[in-house]
C-alpha cells in the first residue's frame, strides 16, 4: 500500500534516523547521570560487588583478592562479613583462617583499578562500551555483509541500542566488555568464512580476544564452541585447508586460554577462577525440571520480569520468514544458526534464572546482537527499501517494542533509585556507627556505604552476641541495624536451607552492653540505632 511505503521511506531517511539515534543516546547518558548523581551511584545488587573487587585492587594492588573490607580488625576472620553466597568464596588458607575472596572475574576489577577515575564514573564507562560495542556490530555489518546504505546502518545502531543488551549496559558489568570481545571473535570467523582475505596478525588478535570473553562470561563457551562446531560442519569436506587458515585464530585463542587460566590457576587453584567452581556446585544442584523451569521463564516471563518472546517477537517472527522466503548465504546462515543454537543451550544449561528487575533475559544478550546483525544484513542483498517493506516493517516494530521494554525496566530502576537515596540517607546520619544486618536479602541496596562505613551480619542471637562483645572491647559506642521489614521473597537461586539460614533469618535483638534508642521504619525497612549502656 502507498501509505506504507510513505511511512517507511519518511522513517528510515537520514534525517529522521539521525534525530532518533541522537536522541536515544542523549536519554541513556541523561539516565546513567540522574542514576549517578545524589547521596551514592546506583550500584545494586552483583554490581556492588564488582566496585569493592575494583577499590580493593586500586588500593591494595591487583595481587591482592582478599574481600575488601572496612576497619577489618574487627572480624579478621570475616565471620561476620556481611555477602555471602552467591557474592564471595572462603578458601581454606594454609589449615589456620579462612581467606575470603569475592566469586566474580577479577580481570574486569583488576582492570578497571588501574584507571584515573572516581568510582561514581565506573557505571558510565560501561555505558561508553556499549556505545563501542553498538559501532562494533554496525561496523561487522558493513564489512562483512557489505552494508553501506548509512539508513541502514543507522537502523541497525538502533534495533542493538534498544535491545535487552541495555540490562547489562547499566551496570558495573564485565558483560559488555566481554560481548565486544566476543564480537571481535566472531568478525575474525565471518571474515574468513565469507571468503576475504584476512591479515594473519588481525586473526590472531580475534582469536586472543575469544579467549579473553571466556574468563570475563562463561557462556562465550558456548557461543565459541557452537560457532566452532558450525564451522567444522560447513567444512567437512575440506579440513585440512580449514586447519591452516584457521591456524592463527586457533594459536591466539590458546595463548589467551594457557596465559589466563595459568593465572587462575596460580591464584585461585582453578583455570576459570572461582566463579566456575561455584557455578559448577549450583549446575549439579539442579534438576532438569528446574531447568526446564528456567527455560519456560525465559521465553514466556513471569509475574515480575518479561519473557524473550514478549520482547522479541517481530524479530523472531521476521527470522521464521526468512528462513522460508530468502535465499540467504553461507555467513548468515551461520551467525542465525549459531545465535538460536548458542540461546537454547545457554539458557538450558544455565544453573541460575535469567536475571532480575523488569528485564530477566540476563546471559543470552550476544544472542540478540548476532540476532540484530542477521536482521540488517537482510537489507543488504537488495538496498532498495521498497522491494524490502515486509523487513522493514517488521524492524520498526522490534525497535518500536525496545523502546517500550527500555522505558519499562527504566521505570523499575527509577523506583529503586529513589529508595536507594532513602537508603543511603539513614546510613549517613551516622559516619562512624558500624551497620548489622540480619539477612543477606539486606544487603542488595548497600551501595557505596560499604566503602565509607563497616557493615556486618549476625543472622542469629548467638552470632549477633560475639559481634556485640568485638564492638564493646573495640569501644564502638553505638551501631545501626537494618533489616527488611517483611518476609522476604524466596529466589529460584538459592535453596531452601539457604534461605532459612541467611535470608529469612531476622529476629528481635537481645542486647548486653548496648540499648536501642530509636527504632523506625522506611521504606519498607527497619531502622534501629543501639547505644552503649
Amino acid at each position: 500500500m502507498k501509505w506504507i511505503s510513505t511511512f517507511l521511506h519518511w522513517v528510515t531517511s537520514m534525517r529522521v534516523l539521525s534525530l532518533i539515534l541522537g536522541l536515544l543516546v542523549c536519554f541513556l547518558v541523561y539516565k546513567r547521570i540522574s542514576w549517578d548523581s545524589g547521596i551514592s551511584p546506583l550500584i545494586q545488587s552483583d554490581s556492588q560487588i564488582k566496585l569493592y573487587q575494583t577499590i580493593q585492587y586500586k588500593e591494595k594492588g591487583i595481587q591482592n583478592h582478599e574481600c575488601y573490607s572496612k576497619n577489618i580488625e574487627i572480624d579478621p576472620e570475616f565471620r561476620f562479613y556481611p555477602f555471602r553466597y552467591p557474592w564471595v568464596y572462603f578458601i581454606q588458607d594454609d589449615g589456620s583462617r579462612k581467606e575470603c575472596v569475592f566469586q566474580y572475574p577479577t580481570f574486569f576489577a583488576q582492570t578497571f583499578s588501574l584507571l584515573p577515575i572516581p568510582y561514581r564514573f565506573l557505571n558510565g564507562m560501561v555505558l561508553l562500551l556499549y556505545f563501542f560495542l553498538t559501532l562494533g556490530c554496525v561496523y561487522v555489518l558493513r564489512s562483512v555483509f557489505y552494508v553501506r546504505k548509512v539508513e541502514i546502518l543507522c537502523l541497525g545502531a538502533i534495533l542493538f541500542l534498544v535491545g535487552y543488551s541495555i540490562s547489562s549496559a547499566i551496570e558495573f558489568s564485565e558483560s559488555i566488555p566481554s560481548h565486544i570481545f566476543l564480537l571481535f571473535f566472531f568478525y575474525g570467523v565471518l571474515v574468513l568464512e565469507s571468503a576475504k582475505k584476512h591479515l594473519q596478525i588481525t586473526s590472531f588478535l580475534a582469536g586472543v580476544s575469544g579467549g579473553i570473553s571466556v574468563f570475563l562470561r562463561s557462556e562465550s563457551v558456548i557461543y565459541i564452541g557452537i560457532l566452532g562446531l558450525f564451522v567444522l560442519i560447513s567444512n567437512r569436506r575440506k579440513i585440512i585447508p580449514l586447519l591452516k587458515i584457521y591456524l592463527p585464530i586457533l594459536i591466539g585463542f590458546s595463548f589467551a586460554v594457557v596465559l589466563f587460566g595459568f593465572y587462575n590457576f596460580h591464584e585461585f587453584g582453578e583455570i576459570f577462577g572461582v566463579r566456575s567452581k561455584v557455578s559448577l556446585n549450583d549446575f549439579g544442584r539442579l534438576h532438569f525440571s528446574d531447568r526446564l523451569h528456567f527455560f519456560k521463564e525465559f521465553i514466556f516471563g513471569n509475574t515480575y520480569r518479561t519473557g524473550f518472546l514478549y520482547y522479541c517477537f517481530p524479530m523472531v517472527l521476521l527470522i521464521i520468514i526468512s528462513l522460508i522466503k530468502l535465499s540467504l548465504t553461507q555467513v548468515q546462515k551461520l551467525v542465525i544458526g549459531v545465535a538460536f543454537v548458542s540461546l537454547v543451550f545457554v539458557v538450558l544449561l544455565s544453573p541460575y534464572s535469567q536475571g532480575g528487575l523488569y528485564l530477566g533475559l540476563r546471559y543470552t544478550e550476544f544472542s540478540y546482537v548476532l540476532f540484530s546483525i542477521f536482521v540488517i544484513s537482510l537489507l543488504s542483498i537488495d538496498e532498495h527499501f521498497e522491494s524490502k517493506q515486509w523487513i522493514l516493517l517488521l524492524i520498526i516494530l522490534q525497535i518500536l517494542l525496545g523502546f517500550y521494554h527500555v522505558k519499562q525496566n527504566f521505570k523499575t530502576i527509577d523506583f529503586v533509585k529513589k529508595y536507594h537515596e532513602i537508603l543511603q540517607s539513614e546510613w549517613r546520619k551516622f559516619p562512624e556507627a558500624p551497620v548489622v544486618h540480619l539477612s543477606t536479602f539486606d544487603l542488595l541496596l548497600i551501595s557505596d556505604s560499604f566503602l565509607k562505613k563497616p557493615h556486618f551480619i549476625a543472622n542469629k542471637q548467638s552470632e549477633f552476641e560475639v559481634l556485640e562483645t568485638k564492638f564493646f572491647n573495640q569501644g564502638i559506642p553505638k551501631f545501626q541495624v537494618f533489616v527488611y521489614d517483611f518476609k522476604p521473597p524466596k529466589d529460584d537461586n538459592i535453596s531452601d536451607e539457604f534461605y532459612n539460614e541467611w535470608v529469612n533469618s531476622k529476629y528481635e535483638i537481645e542486647s548486653k552492653f548496648y540499648k536501642k534508642i530509636s527504632d523506625s521504619n522506611t521504606a519498607g525497612y527497619r531502622y534501629m540505632l543501639w547505644e552503649k549502656k
